[in-house]
């Protein structure tokens, strides 16, 4: 199922939109199902990837450890190599650009989605998302935060328990 050209737009143009439309359930329901299979042990290493290559079409080069989730995986896209280790989560309502020769620590979030402040507007659904591009060479420590809009140039390794904001790591 496709997200609706509208729902989409508003995404990507950075728009406040419903996060709990029907499309985007669908596709969140799906990219989990992936996730659950791709992060089950003792299974054929072929078909680990094949599901990899599914739900990651725009990445290559990739190793994932265990307890990996993201949204959708389609906003995921990266030249590779890419190392990401267990417990990493990505919430790509938004594009999430990564260079190549990145490594991801344990328990890392990327999170490209926010909520509104209002309480009402929280409570209907209502979402915002802002694309995260992580530069060439970069190394994510363990447990760090990467919040919408985040920019993080090349060749920087971010220390382990930081929350990268917009205004951190300017390119």
């Amino acid at each position: 199922m496709e997200i609706p050209k509208d729902v989409w737009q508003a995404i990507q143009d950075g728009d406040w939109y419903l996060g709990n439309a029907s499309e985007l359930q669908v596709l969140r329901l799906h990219a989990s199902q992936l996730c659950w299979f791709i992060n089950q042990p003792n299974h054929n290493e072929q078909a680990r990837k094949e599901a990899l290559q599914q739900l990651l079409p725009n990445v290559v080069n990739v190793e994932i450890g265990g307890h990996f989730a993201c949204d959708f995986g389609i906003n995921i896209f990266c030249n590779g190599p890419l190392l990401v280790k267990h417990n990493v989560v990505i919430l790509d309502h938004n594009k999430v650009n990564l260079g190549s020769h990145v490594v991801i620590e344990e328990g890392v979030v990327i999170a490209t989605v926010t909520h509104p402040l209002e309480e009402q507007k929280r409570k209907a659904g209502w979402q915002q998302a802002h694309a995260i591009h992580i530069g060439n060479h970069v190394t994510l420590g363990a447990h760090c935060s990467v919040l919408p809009g985040a920019s993080i140039p090349d060749n920087t390794t971010v220390p382990a328990g930081t929350v990268v904001t917009k205004s951190m790591y300017a390119l």
